[in-house]
């Protein structure tokens, strides 16, 4: 059975925080913010010092072979403010113009690491750095594990189906977001795409599928909002994100405040409550059916007021035994072609902008405003890589 937490204020949205009440997160509020549970954010770092996350992090380390100390924003122009902003969305404290996050007690573990372009020599393989951050979250107590970016490619190194087979013996729920196309997905991403991991799409505020904020496959379990999310900006200030980076840290948030609800719950089970009481998609022809989730938009719609309100259903899928399931079907080879990692960027003359198979986009990239650059326009979709087109704004 749930547990009440103490009686306390409940946390206000912050401004531009339509999402908080057209989801009835303040209505979870009322039994739970997350307070004892840690949510770990894999990405380009979180600062620390930002007036919105003062106290937040909780522990943190650096996996880009950079020395430094997960606290410190790390990457190029496009993608170092990410890591902060996903933070934000999770456990942002609601100073000043800042948003209140989906789950504003939580401890947030930080493990940072390259994302983008332009990796530098001491920075290895992105996808070793995953899995060992992945492993470090684990041991480190995570609870939840977010990870709001994504390769190129479905696939994943053989190494991972050991760091989330450990992640799943440990009992934790690990969130991703599946991609988005107007960064050239066609097809959900790894790590989205690793059996048991809940993949995140994106919705607008009219709750129908954002397309150039997804991306379909089998790998879709969720629809969350990816429009106008309000986020601290790394360097200080505020922004406001679009992607489904940003819808997946709200189910992570979502699943932090049932964990703190009511702790016997297993990682399966607050997994099968959220996806079984998804609601359908306004505007999506697709169906889905009793035991097949629909390419486009998964199990529908986040419910957070039915999923923390549900029973855990009857049958209560186990994401490591999927995982063991998948393995033992496709591991058959002695050589893992997804071990190879091409870290020569790769683009062709069309629109759609590509990464090298080893380097991790992000899923959303600034747009400073006129009064801040004295130049409004948005930033021309001519860089080669995967994070080059999504818009954040920087408010004045």
């Amino acid at each position: 059975m749930g547990t009440t937490q103490p009686a306390m204020a409940a946390p206000e949205p912050g401004p531009g925080q339509w999402f908080i009440k057209d989801y009835g997160i303040d209505d979870l509020w009322k039994k739970s913010t997350g307070k004892g549970v840690k949510v770990a954010v894999i990405d380009s770092g979180v600062n620390a010092k930002h007036e919105d996350l003062r106290g937040v992090v909780s522990k943190s380390k650096d996996f880009s072979g950079l020395d430094k100390d997960g606290k410190t924003p790390i990457g190029g122009k496009t993608t170092i403010h990410h890591g902060t902003a996903v933070a934000g969305v999770i456990a942002g404290q609601g100073k000043g113009a800042g948003p209140t996050g989906v789950a504003p007690d939580v401890d947030i573990l930080s493990a940072s690491m390259w994302l983008g372009p332009d990796r530098p020599k001491e920075s290895g393989s992105t996808r070793e750095q995953a899995d060992r951050a992945i492993r470090w979250a684990v041991d480190s107590g995570a609870k939840v594990i977010n990870m709001s970016l994504g390769w190129d490619d479905p696939a994943w190194p053989a190494s991972w189906d050991e760091s989330f087979a450990y992640a799943y013996e440990k009992d934790v729920v690990i969130v991703a977001c599946v991609g988005n196309a107007s960064q050239g997905a066609t097809q959900a991403w790894s790590p989205s795409t690793v059996p048991g991991v809940i993949g995140v799409g994106g919705l607008g505020r009219n709750d129908r599928v954002q397309s150039e904020s997804t991306a379909p496959g089998t790998a879709v379990d969720l629809m969350g909002p990816a429009a106008d999310i309000p986020i601290p900006y790394y360097s200080g200030g505020y922004a406001v994100g679009q992607g489904c980076s940003f819808a997946s840290p709200i189910v992570s948030g979502v699943a932090a405040l049932i964990r703190a609800d009511d702790p016997d719950l297993s990682a399966d089970e607050v997994t099968a409550k959220l996806t079984s009481t998804a609601k359908p998609v306004p505007g999506h022809k697709g169906q889905t059916k009793k035991d097949k989730p629909d390419p486009t938009v998964g199990w529908g719609r986040l419910d957070p007021k039915a999923a923390m309100k549900a029973d855990v259903p009857k049958t209560v899928p186990s994401a490591a035994k999927a995982l063991a399931d998948w393995v033992k079907m496709h591991r058959r080879a002695k050589s893992d072609p997804a071990e190879t990692e091409n870290a020569t960027p790769a683009h062709d003359d069309s629109p759609k902008a590509v990464a090298p198979k080893d380097v991790v986009s992000s899923q959303s990239t600034p747009k400073l405003g006129f009064s801040v650059l004295g130049a409004g326009g948005l930033i021309a979709v001519i860089l080669f890589v995967l994070s080059a087109v999504v818009f954040i704004r920087r408010r004045r």
